[in-house]
């Protein structure tokens, strides 16, 4: 038998191989940061989405009440405004 073929030679071969390089974040650790980067932006997008909600909501309504209604800036903050503005949308 050739000296080349020999199983032993074969078997340390393969362990002498190198390893592919393991998958890593971009920071060098392995990928448990990067999904905790991902958990942290799905946090904040969901904190998010409603606040933008409420700061367009409350843009809206003082664009329309000040540019539209052509009223005075310091009443768009005054609760009896929109209690009337309620009232009369849901008016009977």
């Amino acid at each position: 038998m050739n000296e080349n073929n020999k199983p032993a030679d074969k078997l340390t071969r393969i362990q002498n191989r190198k390893e592919p390089p393991a998958k890593t974040g971009s920071d060098g650790d392995n990928q448990k940061p990067a999904r905790r980067k991902t958990a942290r932006w799905r946090i904040v997008i969901r904190w998010m989405i409603p606040l933008f909600l409420l700061l367009a909501l409350l843009g809206g309504m003082t664009v329309g009440y000040v540019v539209i209604g052509k009223q005075s800036l310091s009443e768009v903050f005054e609760w009896k405004t929109w209690q009337h503005v309620i009232d009369l949308v849901f008016a009977p």
